[in-house]
């Protein structure tokens, strides 16, 4: 034990970095037991972007059209988030590559987090809870390094500011490429690529009054440009529309409307963040409270000072005016002067400044960890005794209590919504359900589907009802609908033809299809524009479709998650029908939806 523990001092750093590596792997752990039967988000993920990954990696190098895609949709329609991950789609089947990229990236948030701390001066034990907190946020693994990745873009940027061998500069460009690589420029990387430019003129400026030059500004400049190019060259194809050589995007229908109450949205992205970065933020401002009041006990008491206390105030006032830059840039004014300008700057978020949000909280939380067991230590010069009187003791015992109640309320938190929670209840409890991998694809289900109409998936496409178009998508079938952020706004209207009359009975569904229309579903009532709805639901009734429209988008089946019930109009001057396919409902126990199949053909003269 001796030896054990003096390896643990001399190497404490090491060890506990693959402490937290193995700590951080728990939550990947159940891919491994569970396999398809894990829980996935499916926002986002099952829905949309895990078919980008797939789609994109099974044409690789292969022209600009994804053939199953909207019809044939040009590449830009499916842009993955993370790049880079397409060759992990491509080298393993879709589930593997879904866990494996997600064990990737929670081991690069790690590292990236817990050297960056350490980096900062924050002791090792406060760093490895702080990094091993990050990464147990529910991040979306199908976004990469979007939100994981900040800590080691960062770290990346304080080494090339501070200089050293040649060979530690290419280790901070490829640590920035990476990220480049494995992140979203439309998501987050605009904000980095602009935190750096100002980062860099800043140490431009100082560094003209100082005898090291603007050295330092020029590699950070540096590691600046190689995001910006590998942002530029992962984008190509987005790019290539935007500069009008493909499609007119959809997005130019987009309604933009200003933020009614900016107060409230103000608070919520401070406290509970914004989609797709969750902030945790209730027990680092405890922490901070409680920090504020040891250090000002401490302060008159002894005069001594608290350990990163500007720091810690300097990145809460830079989360605040990250938060009222996001509410001004949807406030009336905005919205106006957006409109006017018209182009790209109309739908351009400019409030995704938030991404930055849960990485920056976090490392407030480090820095406060740091502070407070700082307290405990004897001030520099002194000699620390054998034996603490009764009052050193109480504070340490009242430190330790703030440090714990500081990560039990974050972890808590944390915890909650982790899907580590989710799984291991999978995992212990047979009573316990949730959805998965395996009850939103439904492998079985659509074999006997297949078993149904046949193998063949040319020729024809299909359209889905209360059923994400990506379960289609994802056992190969082509699909006239799907769930894009920019796809052609020609295609919109065409689709939207088929369900015209239908869009009349909701105002709300007409304005979400119409003022948004990322999400290119068909809509009944009583669900609208839905594609979760679960298997023993009441049928769709009285739907007042275009059959000929459908069919001039070679629309061949229907799959409809309940019941389907044509209004008499919608069958009075059509000469098609909708027959349903012997077997449907087709369904088992572990999945989702029930899959009602109708085939559109004719079923009279005209």
């Amino acid at each position: 034990m001796r030896q054990i523990g003096r390896i643990y001092r001399r190497h404490r750093e090491a060890v506990l970095a693959l402490l937290g590596l193995l700590t951080v792997s728990l939550i990947a752990l159940p891919y491994l037991v569970l396999g398809e039967g894990s829980y996935v988000q499916v926002h986002d993920q099952l829905d949309g972007e895990v078919l980008n990954y797939i789609y994109r990696a099974r044409y690789l190098g292969q022209g600009n059209v994804i053939p199953q895609f909207m019809n044939g949709m040009d590449k830009a329609s499916m842009l993955p988030p993370a790049p880079l991950g397409v060759l992990l789609y491509r080298l393993l089947p879709p589930f593997d590559a879904y866990a494996v990229m997600h064990w990737l990236c929670l081991a690069v948030g790690f590292l990236g987090m817990y050297g960056l701390c350490l980096k900062l001066g924050v002791r090792a034990g406060a760093g490895w809870a702080t990094a091993c907190l990050f990464c147990y946020i529910p991040f979306y693994p199908t976004y990469g390094l979007a939100a994981l990745g900040q800590p080691l873009l960062v770290l990346s940027g304080l080494r090339l500011r501070e200089g050293g061998a040649p060979l530690r500069f290419i280790g901070c460009y490829l640590s920035i490429a990476l990220y480049g690589a494995c992140s979203s420029l439309t998501l987050v990387g605009y904000v980095w690529i602009a935190a750096g430019a100002l980062w860099t003129l800043g140490l431009a400026v100082a560094g003209s009054r100082k005898k090291q030059g603007i050295a330092p500004a020029l590699r950070v400049g540096g590691g600046v440009l190689v995001l910006s190019c590998v942002y530029l060259a992962s984008n190509m194809d987005l790019l290539r529309t935007l500069a009008g050589k493909g499609f007119s995007t959809h997005r130019q229908e987009m309604v933009l409307r200003a933020a009614e109450h900016p107060a409230e949205v103000f608070g919520e992205l401070l406290l509970s963040g914004g989609s797709y970065s969750p902030v945790y933020s209730t027990g680092v401002l405890t922490a901070a409270v409680l920090l504020t009041l040891a250090a000002a006990v401490l302060w008159v008491r002894s005069r001594r000072r608290v350990r990163n206390l500007r720091r810690v105030w300097a990145l809460t006032g830079l989360i605040f005016c990250g938060a009222v830059l996001a509410v001004l840039w949807n406030c009336g004014p905005m919205v106006s002067l957006r409109l006017s300008l018209g182009g790209a700057v109309t739908y351009f978020q400019a409030d995704r400044v938030y991404w930055c949000f849960p990485f920056l909280w976090m490392l407030v939380l480090g820095l406060i960890l740091e502070g407070i067991c700082g307290l405990g230590e004897c001030p520099e010069g002194s000699v620390q005794p054998r034996q603490q009187n009764a009052g050193e003791h109480r504070r340490n015992i009242l430190l330790w209590v703030c440090c714990l109640l500081l990560l039990g309320i974050e972890g808590i938190q944390v915890l909650r919504d982790s899907t580590l929670n989710k799984n291991f209840r999978l995992m212990l409890f047979e009573d316990y359900e949730q959805v998965t991998w395996e009850s939103i694809y439904m492998e079985d289900v659509f074999a006997r589907i297949e078993q149904a109409i046949g193998p063949e998936k040319e020729g024809y496409s299909v359209v889905s009802l209360g059923i994400h178009p990506s379960v289609a998508l994802y056992h190969g079938y082509t699909c006239a609908d799907g769930y894009s952020n920019n796809y052609d706004l020609a295609y919109k209207h065409r689709f939207r033809q088929i369900m015209a009359g239908e869009l009349e009975k909701n105002d709300e569904t007409r304005r979400y299809f119409d003022e948004w229309g990322n999400r290119l579903y068909l809509a009944g009532i009583p669900y609208g524009i839905n594609g979760m709805v679960p298997k023993g639901q009441p049928g769709y009734t009285d739907l007042d479709y275009d059959l000929d429209a459908m069919s001039a988008l070679h629309i061949r089946y229907l799959l409809a998650a309940a019941p389907v019930e044509l209004s008499p109009a919608a069958l009075e001057e059509t000469s098609l029908g909708l027959e349903l396919v012997d077997g449907s409902p087709f369904t088992d126990s572990a999945a989702y939806y029930e899959v009602w199949v109708y085939r559109l053909e004719s079923v009279r003269e005209p």
